[in-house]
C-alpha cells in the first residue's frame, strides 16, 4: 500500500475512533447519569459510510441527515463539545442546546440539518440541489437516510423529480437491516435496493459499508460524475448498527446474539485495525496511542461541554421566527 494510501487510512481510523468513542459516552455514561431528555440515536456499527462518504465530499458540498446523524456531522467536522453541549441542552451547543440529538446542524460546515422524520430529508436535499442549480453554483448535495426511508412517498417523488431536473445531489442509503424493529426481509417484496433508482434513470450501486476504503473510493468517484454531469445517483451501502435503534430499544427483535457475530466479523474499526496493522506493517503501538489520544480528546470536549450553563428561560422564545421592522402597509 502507497505511503499516502497508509496515511490516508489512519486519518479515517482516528475519525472512526472519535464517533465510536463519541457514541459510547452517550450510551455509557449519558444515558445511565440521565444528562440528556428524549432519545438518541447512535450509529455504532456504521462509522465506515460516515467517514468514508463525507471525506469524499467537497468544501462546498451540503450535507443532509437524519435522527442517526452523530456519525455525519462528527467526520464532518462538527465541534465535539459544541455536539455533546447541544444532546445535553446547553448553550455551547451547536443549536445552542434548542435541537438536540435529532437536529444537529451548522451551516458553516454544509451541514443543513437532521431530521427525525423518516425520509423528510430526501425531498429537502433534493430542494437544495434543485437552489445550487438554478443558481448556477458549485457544489453537490449529499442525503443520507436507512433502508426503511425508501419505502416512502417522499423518497420516490424526490428520486423522480431529481432525475427528471438532473439535480447535483447523490442518495446515500446506509441499509443496517432494520427499519427500527422491523427486519428488511419482512418489510421490502425486492431486497435489491439499488434497483428501485433503474426506474427513474438514476445510476446505482451496492456495495460493502462496512470498508471505509471502498465507501471512500466508491463515493470519491460518483460524487465526481454528479459534479460533472448534474446527474443524481443512488447508493446502497450494507451496513450494521451494533446496539438497538435508540438509546431505550430491548432490541427483543434481533435473532440471539445476531450483532454479537457480526461484530466479531465486520466491525468497520477492527477491519482497518488488521488493514493497517498486519497489511502495511504499521508499528501496534502506534494504534494504541491513537486509540489513546482519541479517547481523551473525546473525554475533554464532554467534560468542558458538561460544564457549559442552561439557556436561561427568558430566551424560550428566541430563534422561533425572523425578526423584521417592516410592519403591514408598508
Amino acid at each position: 500500500m502507497r505511503p499516502e494510501r497508509i496515511e490516508q487510512l489512519i486519518h479515517f481510523y482516528r475519525d472512526m475512533l472519535r464517533i465510536r468513542y463519541f457514541e459510547e459516552k452517550i450510551l455509557n455514561h449519558m444515558l445511565p447519569n440521565r444528562l440528556f431528555r428524549g432519545s438518541s440515536h447512535l450509529c455504532i456499527g456504521q462509522e465506515a459510510v460516515s467517514v468514508g462518504a463525507v471525506h469524499a465530499m467537497e468544501e462546498e458540498d451540503y450535507l443532509f441527515t437524519t435522527h442517526r446523524n452523530h456519525g455525519h456531522t462528527l467526520a464532518r467536522g462538527m465541534d465535539l463539545e459544541g455536539a455533546f453541549a447541544e444532546i445535553m441542552g446547553r448553550t455551547t451547543g451547536v443549536c445552542r442546546g434548542r435541537g438536540g440529538s435529532m437536529h444537529l446542524a451548522d451551516a458553516s460546515l454544509g451541514i443543513l440539518g437532521a431530521n427525525p422524520v423518516v425520509g423528510s430529508n430526501i425531498p429537502m436535499a433534493t430542494g437544495a440541489a434543485l437552489a445550487l442549480k438554478m443558481q448556477g453554483r458549485k457544489g453537490i448535495v449529499v442525503c443520507f437516510f436507512g433502508e426503511g426511508a425508501m419505502n416512502t412517498g417522499a423518497c420516490h417523488e424526490a428520486f423522480n423529480m431529481a432525475a427528471l431536473w438532473d439535480l447535483p445531489v447523490v442518495f446515500v442509503c446506509e441499509n443496517n437491516k432494520y427499519a427500527i424493529s422491523v427486519a428488511e426481509d419482512i418489510s421490502m417484496s425486492d431486497h435489491e435496493l439499488q434497483d428501485r433508482a433503474v426506474g427513474y434513470g438514476m445510476e446505482s450501486y451496492r456495495l460493502d459499508g462496512m470498508n471505509v476504503l471502498e465507501v471512500y473510493d466508491f463515493c470519491s468517484a460518483t460524487f465526481g460524475r454528479t459534479r460533472r454531469t448534474s446527474r443524481p445517483a443512488l447508493l446502497v451501502f450494507d451496513t450494521y448498527r451494533f446496539v438497538g435503534h435508540h438509546t431505550s430499544d430491548s432490541e427483543r427483535y434481533r435473532p440471539k446474539d445476531e450483532a454479537i457475530e457480526v461484530f466479531r466479523e465486520k466491525d468497520p474499526i477492527h477491519f482497518v485495525e488488521r488493514e493497517f496493522l498486519e497489511d502495511c506493517h504499521v508499528d501496534p503501538e502506534q494504534a494504541v496511542d491513537i486509540r489513546i489520544d482519541i479517547k481523551q480528546e473525546v473525554e475533554s470536549a464532554f467534560e468542558r461541554a458538561l460544564e457549559a450553563p442552561w439557556p436561561d428561560p427568558a430566551t424560550l422564545t428566541q430563534g422561533l421566527w425572523a425578526e423584521s421592522e417592516v410592519t403591514c402597509g408598508d
